[in-house]
């Protein structure tokens, strides 16, 4: 059986604590590491961050992205907003020491990015949130992670302000047409789960539009499991369902997918 990288996950969060064992029963089972090859366990804020730096020091296969989630940024559901001078500040800091960063295995900045999706909306806390961490992730040198829920214009309008800014726009929902300028400029795609879903017809195009060499897979995990465990916490072991879906869409096979997309993830992340 191939195994597949997974681009986007995170094992920190409490929804883990449901399975038996937690996260930690999955990440350590013989046949859940036979399925993964890699993960990048991404977080949405200083504190998870630094959880996600803990947890992938503990699994050899185990990668980290540290940074502001929107919704974090705003300090939702129920919160104090963030100020972004002071959380940055600390945000590059940590990032900025080379042998820190290495030791932390941390790989990217993220989840970062823009959401329009829930109310209150504080767009210009978000946008100040995510420029500041995209002209962070220029000064080190590392690739980001982007959330773009309903903000596709703006979301594609801030990374062209950054040209050396490299990444992925995670759980891709946007346009094919936007999907091909983010390529033109070096940016990857990711789907997860979605793309299994029955009326998710559009994001199945899209994916297919993608270039294979540009192409990433991803679970977004606990949320957003694959067909057939719709309704279930996800895991990386999911991936295989996404693989295939996506070896379709392209005429390939899942071998395929999982030699073509671990290396675009390690050629992104810069990875051994």
């Amino acid at each position: 059986m191939p195994a597949y990288f997974d681009t986007h996950a995170h094992y920190f969060d409490r929804k883990f604590t449901t399975l038996e064992g937690g996260a930690e029963a999955l990440l350590s089972n013989p046949s859940f590491c036979g399925v993964v090859s890699g993960i990048i366990n991404a977080g949405t804020n200083l504190q998870n961050s630094r959880v996600a730096v803990d947890m992938a020091k503990a699994y050899p296969y185990m990668y980290a992205a540290v940074g502001i989630h929107p919704e974090d940024a705003q300090g939702l559901p129920e919160g104090t907003p963030l100020d972004p001078y002071a959380t940055l500040e600390i945000l590059r800091a940590w990032v900025s020491d080379e042998t820190r960063r290495r030791a932390d295995k941390i790989v990217a900045i993220g989840e970062i990015g823009l959401d329009y999706y829930w109310e209150p909306m504080d767009k210009p806390l978000q946008k100040a949130f995510f420029e500041g961490q995209l002209e962070i992730s220029c000064e080190v040198g590392l690739p980001v992670l982007i959330h773009d829920r309903e903000a596709h214009g703006d979301c594609f309008e801030t990374v062209l302000k950054y040209p050396k800014a490299r990444g992925v726009f995670h759980g891709y929902s946007g346009s094919a047409e936007m999907a091909r300028e983010l390529i033109k400029r070096g940016w990857y795609i990711a789907f997860g789960g979605t793309v299994t879903f029955k009326n998710a017809h559009r994001v199945r195009e899209v994916a297919a539009s993608v270039p294979l060499d540009h192409l990433l897979l991803e679970t977004d995990c606990p949320y957003m499991a694959p067909v057939p465990h719709r309704g279930k916490v996800c895991h990386s072991a999911m991936i295989p369902h996404i693989a295939e879906v996506m070896a379709d869409l392209h005429g390939v096979t899942p071998e395929d997918i999982s030699r073509i997309t671990t290396e675009n993830a390690k050629r992104l992340f810069d990875l051994p």
